[in-house]
């Protein structure tokens, strides 16, 4: 009997034994289970690398109707001209430490202008007469559905070593401040490397001091054609108003050494030669009000003055028309982007034959010529988020027509756009 009594209370224990662990194992599993879930985001977090988190991605795309006519009088001829164009840019912002960022962006763009028959009949150079629209990054829809190209929009690094300072080196963004495209297409980015400083003396003025040598062209046994650019200023905010406002010094040196095989030397070399030359000095301002947060107008301006001693035997009464200046209002919502955002500006320029480089000026009206003044309409209108509309109408003529076979060119031109950005 004892030992029958012994076996049933070691069967009894036993059995205790197995249900005590039997109730700790779904403890073990929902331990292990809610470390899992703690680690989980720890492992997400580190599975994306470092330098992919410190890099930025932007680009826009832009679809457009153009409509040209142009009534070229000294030709006795109008041109009236349809296009659609697009225009498609993306760029990179890399912060590869706290004082440094490499900045890289592809854009769009087409050939200045084709072969004509007239250059062909003429024997005229073929490199000359192409090369990449350096004041456009547009592309026209034409050559029977051909693949179209990409360029190199811009590619430069940027150090900052403190809050007012930045040293940028490569194919950068124009570092200068400006208060319109009159000196400086919107499209055009310069290669050298800039200084950008801008200092709080107190909380509502700022100092600016930039700096800037440029290369236009590489040579091998001459100076390199370049430019240098020094330009000063100070930026006010007082409550609701705020204003920038800058006097520039534009110094183009070597110009007579550029080479002729590519089309913006080829220019270069023809104005050298019948007796232009540039230094310039430029003011500008861009003052506006901000309404209820929201809302903002403001005053434009911008003048530039050629002050070279220009050779008047060659030029004649070309070489007193040496100024160029911008007036222009703006007003709406200070950001574009959503339903109901709206901007708008009017502005008047004049752009003397010899006031400044041709080729930097911005290209749309009168075909980006000099010798000429008119008037520039726009307004964008938000649809919806980061997409809008804008239309662009400008009206130019010729300025002085003593210059122009004493006959006044017109041009009128109008652009429909939709704007994607993300």
């Amino acid at each position: 009997m004892k030992r029958i009594a012994t076996m049933m209370i070691m069967a009894a224990v036993l059995a205790w034994s197995f249900t005590l662990l039997g109730a700790e194992e779904p403890k073990k599993e929902e331990a292990v289970k809610e470390e899992a879930k703690k680690e989980e985001p720890k492992k997400e977090e580190s599975a994306v690398p470092e330098w992919v988190k410190n890099i930025k991605l932007k680009g826009d795309f832009r679809f457009r109707y153009q409509y040209q006519n142009f009534e070229d009088a000294v030709k006795d001829d109008t041109l009236e001209r349809n296009r659609l164009r697009y225009r498609a840019r993306i760029g990179l912002e890399a912060k590869v430490n706290d004082w440094a960022k490499v900045n890289f962006g592809i854009a769009s763009g087409s050939y200045e202008s084709k072969i004509t028959a007239d250059q062909l009949a003429a024997g005229d150079d073929i490199k000359a007469s192409l090369g990449q629209d350096i004041r456009s990054t547009n592309q026209t829809f034409d050559d029977f559905f051909s693949h179209k190209p990409l360029w190199i929009d811009y590619a430069y690094a940027e150090f900052t070593p403190w809050s007012w300072l930045t040293l940028s080196g490569g194919k950068m963004k124009n570092p200068f401040h400006t208060a319109s495209e009159l000196i400086w297409d919107g499209d055009i980015t310069p290669e050298g490397a800039a200084l950008q400083f801008k200092y709080a003396v107190i909380d509502e003025l700022s100092l600016i001091a930039n700096a800037g040598i440029f290369i236009l062209d590489e040579i091998k046994a001459l100076d390199d054609p370049m430019m240098a650019v020094v330009q000063i200023g100070a930026a006010l905010k007082v409550a609701d108003f705020d204003a920038t406002a800058t006097l520039s010094y534009y110094d183009p040196m070597n110009l007579t050494n550029a080479e002729s095989n590519t089309n913006e030397g080829s220019k270069m070399v023809g104005y050298i030669s019948q007796g232009y030359y540039w230094k310039n000095i430029a003011a500008a301002l861009d003052a506006s009000y901000t309404i209820k947060e929201k809302y903002q107008v403001g005053l434009m301006g911008e003048v530039t003055a050629n002050l070279y001693d220009l050779n008047k035997t060659a030029l004649g009464d070309k070489a007193d028309d040496n100024i160029a200046f911008f007036v222009g209002v703006k007003g709406g919502t200070k950001a574009l982007k959503d339903l109901g955002d709206f901007q708008s500006s009017l502005s008047y320029r004049q752009i003397g034959i010899a006031s400044w480089i041709p080729f930097l000026i911005d290209s749309d009206p009168f075909d980006g010529n000099v010798n000429a003044e008119g008037i520039k309409f726009d307004i964008k209108a938000g649809l919806y988020k980061n997409f809008s509309a804008a239309a662009t109408l400008n009206y130019f003529w010729t300025l002085n027509k003593d210059f122009n076979s004493d006959k006044t060119n017109k041009d009128i031109l109008l652009q429909l756009d939709l704007n994607y950005k993300f």
